[in-house]
């Protein structure tokens, strides 16, 4: 027989010359692989090799390749070996302009493939997602080793009206697309990667069991470490701020730390940069990072967190990009910050989250990483305010449960418990510094808040509770009750000289 072609364009050897065209009405009985231009292609070289495409040549891609990469789908692991799944290749360029006007990740390719499977079976643990899922993967694979392109396609604009558009049956659900065609760019290197060991574990998450406590005198500092750094590195980066919350954030900068809303001029001939310098602790998704640069453009920010990933992100997240340094554990590649360095040394609401003897620990390094003359600003929500009543009516209500850290509104990234403000003061003291300044905001919860809390309750329910807030509103304008009962606490303390 003869040999197989030289290596086309991307790497990919052609079949051997001679082989029979694919016979998409083979039996596949499982004993033998059905006739076909089957590529001699490595299967390392095809996984690691495949990109999704998102420019497609106009060009028609022939019936028997068609055939093949679905063929290659089929193959696919299903729940329960069901199979439940039915696949729809649009060719025809009107029926792909119908479901190019409901999306238009379906107008870059000649063919689109629709992927649907069994509506009211396997849907626990969504195994027919998966079943597809594992189909679609598949067909990318053999798509690559063809010499074709893929993209694949989940914002659909309305599964339902895509089935519709192609004729699928009500009981065919329609789980993604298949964009495929000859590639008009072909990317040399895929995105890259995050490491292995970042989200890989043995045995257990982080090598020993989550505590699903949200005490934090139930984490051991290291576990904490890297849960934090595999939450935010998998998604809570996305996060969006809360506008209650950036209000209240914005009303205690402007109360507390007043200057530096400007970019200060550097002198005339002068090089150095006016700026004064902030240092941002343990900031997480980097969300209040982010939001308190832009509204004191008159510092430079630079970040300090548990693990050297998360600092870089977080890092990145401040225009002109800031340092990255590292607390509890510094080491040579990733340093401490510099001592009596900051202007403004913060850290919100993240005190919350430490064990006892760790939020001394921590206030002491701060106090060391401010100037002489500079100040600590530190954010904490107070025990003493309605903070503890929502977290038991959404526990009652079957919510998530954990922390829901202010400006980051996903509930499991820690532990955490409300502090006493007699406790933050004892800290502040405790570290030799002199608190100069308090601010409390929200006593009640704000309307938009409790219309977010109350979204998915029952109308009398939400009703209820929204009149108790707004009895409790009335509370706010009596004198010191923010001071003394809000549930956002802030205060400056300031290094002696």
């Amino acid at each position: 027989m003869p040999g197989p072609s030289p290596p086309d364009e991307n790497g990919i050897p052609d079949a051997p010359s001679g082989s029979p065209t694919f016979d998409a009405s083979a039996a596949d009985d499982g004993t033998h692989r059905p006739m076909g231009t089957v590529p001699a292609a490595d299967f390392w070289d095809v996984l690691y090799g495949r990109r999704s495409i998102r420019k497609f040549l106009p060009d028609e891609v022939e019936r028997p390749k068609i055939d093949q990469v679905m063929h290659a789908g089929i193959w696919a692991p299903s729940s329960c070996n069901y199979q439940m799944w039915d696949l729809v290749a649009v060719t025809d360029p009107e029926v792909n302009g119908t479901l190019a006007k409901l999306s238009t990740q379906m107008a870059n390719a000649p063919v689109n493939i629709i992927v649907s499977y069994g509506r009211e079976f396997s849907e626990e643990a969504w195994a027919n997602i998966q079943s597809a899922s594992a189909l679609i993967q598949n067909m990318g694979l053999a798509a690559h080793a063809l010499g074709l392109g893929t993209f694949w396609i989940t914002q659909t604009g309305g599964a339902e009206r895509v089935r519709e558009a192609v004729g699928l049956p009500y009981d065919r659900v329609v789980i993604a697309v298949l964009a495929l065609g000859y590639p008009k760019v072909q990317p040399k290197r895929g995105p890259k990667r995050r490491p292995l060991d970042q989200v890989t574990h043995y045995n257990h998450y982080a090598g020993r069991p989550i505590p699903s406590s949200p005490s934090p005198a139930d984490w051991e500092p290291d576990l904490l470490t890297t849960y934090q750094r595999a939450r935010v590195l998998n998604g809570l980066r996305h996060n969006k701020p809360r506008a209650w919350e950036v209000r209240a954030l914005e009303e205690a900068l402007d109360a507390l730390v007043p200057d530096g809303k400007e970019r200060p001029q550097p002198p005339e001939g002068s090089t150095e940069d006016p700026r004064g310098r902030w240092l941002d602790v343990l900031p997480c998704t980097g969300i209040v990072t982010a939001k308190v640069s832009l509204l004191r453009k008159g510092f430079r920010f630079d970040v300090a967190e548990r693990s050297q990933e998360v600092a870089e992100f977080c890092a990145g997240r401040v225009s002109p990009r800031g340092a990255a340094f590292a607390w509890p554990e510094p080491s040579i590649e990733f340093e401490a910050p510099p001592e009596g360095h900051y202007d403004v040394v913060s850290c919100f609401f993240r005190l919350e989250g430490l064990r006892e003897s760790d939020r001394a620990a921590l206030v002491a390094e701060m106090t060391r990483w401010v100037k002489p003359g500079g100040r600590l600003l530190i954010a904490y929500v107070s025990s003493r305010s309605y903070h503890g009543l929502t977290e038991k009516l959404r526990a009652r209500r079957g919510g998530p449960k954990g922390v829901e850290y202010v400006l980051s509104p996903d509930p499991n990234i820690g532990p955490f418990a409300p502090l006493r403000p007699g406790d933050v003061t004892g800290l502040v003291k405790g570290a030799g510094l002199e608190i100069t300044d308090r601010f409390g905001s929200q006593a009640a919860p704000p309307p938009e808040e409790l219309e977010f809390r109350t979204r998915n309750m029952s109308s009398a329910s939400g009703k209820v509770l929204r009149g108790i807030a707004a009895a409790a509103r009335a509370f706010e304008k009596l004198p010191g009750a923010t001071s003394r009962r809000g549930r956002f606490q802030f205060l400056v303390a300031r290094r002696p000289k």
